[in-house]
């Protein structure tokens, strides 16, 4: 049996947010249980040490504050450690990536309302055919086009125009959500007193953008100097939005030698595989939803 490495992003409550699908910190739970009856459940920074069993290791995305409130919670409880990815740009800069306002809007704002602006201010030809190869999971048409309009077909400024007055409406006080919604310097500092690796994920949000120094500069650098400063050195480990997006080959071609002789060691991608002992320097993630699946439909005596 090989290794793995699983994909977690919010470990919370439902709670309102329909514009999400979380995992319930009661399942988050039960999966780790699961794991660790076949797997060894190791830090990221051990990845290399050679063992008998095969090895697991948790990997959290956007650090957000559930993160900390929930999965935290249990992982400290039970002494197993997990590699959080964390975001720079809320902070430091009051920044909102298009992701999360796309997540509050969806859960807080009508599909029908939502679509109604959409159409009435943007060209939507071809929606309901792309819409439906995008997001064939989404049982709700408007929903579909809400989805495809405001992740595929808009620019990430062309959405945030659309989504930032809408957000303001739920959300007047914008510190405030930040404070509320993301990890803050006092989490990371104690997850990472506490055994958890703290790696760069961002500073916005944003896909690969083809050009491999200015990415770097824009989207690495600044979140890796931020938890620097918080840490005291550097983070080795780099996961990037939206597993670079639909330039992820482009990326590990031109982004990896930058990566390495930064002095990473390592970064995790999105692709549904698991890892081999001689792993390389990108390694693949299995989304928690399969963890899931398979636990509940108890195939096999629970394998992967």
């Amino acid at each position: 049996m090989k290794n793995i490495a699983v994909m977690y992003h919010y470990v919370k409550e439902r709670d309102g947010w329909k514009g999400i699908f979380p995992l319930s910190p009661k399942d988050f739970e039960k999966q780790i249980d699961e794991l660790g009856k076949t797997y060894e459940i190791i830090s990221v920074d051990e990845i290399d040490t050679p063992r008998t069993k095969p090895w697991c290791v948790l990997t959290f995305d956007d650090g957000t504050k559930d993160q900390y409130t929930y999965a935290f919670e249990i992982l400290k409880r039970k002494g197993i450690p997990a590699y959080f990815a964390v975001m720079s740009g809320p902070y430091t800069s009051g920044i909102i990536p298009v992701i999360h306002l796309v997540h509050t809007v969806l859960s807080f704002v009508s599909d029908a309302e939502l679509w109604e602006h959409i159409r009435s201010n943007y060209d939507t030809t071809g929606v309901e055919e792309a819409s439906a190869r995008f997001y064939s999971y989404e049982p709700d048409q408007l929903r579909r086009f809400n989805k495809y309009m405001l992740n595929v077909r808009f620019t990430p400024e062309e959405a945030t125009r659309v989504l930032e007055p809408l957000f303001s409406n739920i959300f007047p006080d914008k510190n405030k959500f930040i404070q509320e919604y993301y990890l803050s310097e006092q989490d990371i500092k104690q997850m990472h007193r506490e055994g958890m690796t703290i790696g760069v994920h961002c500073y916005r949000h944003i896909p690969y953008n083809g050009n491999p120094q200015e990415f770097y500069d824009s989207e690495i650098k600044p979140c890796r100097n931020y938890l620097e400063s918080l840490l005291g050195a550097a983070p080795k480990w780099y996961t990037p939005a939206f597993g670079g997006g639909t330039q992820f080959h482009l990326m590990k071609e031109e982004l990896t030698p930058l990566l390495i002789s930064n002095g990473f060691k390592g970064a995790f991608s999105t692709q549904p595989n698991k890892v081999p002992d001689n792993r390389g320097f990108w390694v693949d993630r299995i989304d928690c939803s399969t963890i899931q699946k398979t636990i509940m439909n108890n195939l096999n005596g629970w394998k992967i």
